[in-house]
């Protein structure tokens, strides 16, 4: 198998195990408010904010660009 596949596996099934623990741990975070929605308390889980959602998309690119510069002397 070329290295470029074995790459491409490693890193689809890497990305799956870390977004799966990210859902897992804002579940954990967000637990008294899901129990309220699911009881009825609560009409919806709190909105995740667009300031909140740019902040993780821009760590995320800082994140792609160290991965990129691994194995570069």
């Amino acid at each position: 198998m070329k290295f470029e596949h074995k790459t491409l596996i490693a890193g689809s099934i890497a990305g799956a195990l870390v977004g799966l623990a990210a859902a897992f741990l804002y579940i954990k975070a967000n637990e008294t408010q899901i129990a309220a929605v699911e009881s009825g308390e609560a009409e919806q889980v709190g909105e995740i904010s667009p300031g909140e959602a740019m902040t993780v998309g821009l760590s995320l690119i800082g994140l792609l660009r160290q991965i990129v510069t691994l194995g570069q002397e």
